[in-house]
């Protein structure tokens, strides 16, 4: 599936902003809420990483991919997953950035 929710999966009609399809009737406003929800979980996850809990951007990322699999999500898995190994194989002393408040890090609700 792509990205965004552009044709409709049954009928292959364009599909615009109405929540069901105009050709056969196909209702994707539940489709469309979880797509909105992960898109929110992905930002949050970023606002979380942006301040260093990699901890609740790892649960916020998992959060968005269960409810639609975007690439960006993906990415951001594997770098969650690729940072937490070059840990492991570290000291083990990486610090989180301070400089980052996270006020500053995430977009108002």
């Amino acid at each position: 599936m792509s990205e965004l929710l552009d044709r409709c999966p049954a009928c292959r009609a364009r599909l615009a902003e109405a929540a069901v399809c105009p050709r056969c009737g196909c209702d994707f406003s539940l489709v469309r809420q979880a797509m909105a929800q992960a898109a929110r979980l992905l930002e949050q996850a970023l606002c979380s990483l942006a301040i260093g809990d990699r901890a609740a951007a790892r649960r916020q990322i998992e959060a968005s991919l269960a409810l639609h699999r975007r690439r960006l999500a993906q990415a951001i898995r594997s770098f969650l997953d690729t940072a937490a190994d070059t840990e492991l194989a570290a000291s083990g002393h990486a610090q989180p950035p301070t400089s980052i408040r996270k006020e500053d890090a995430c977009l108002p609700a």
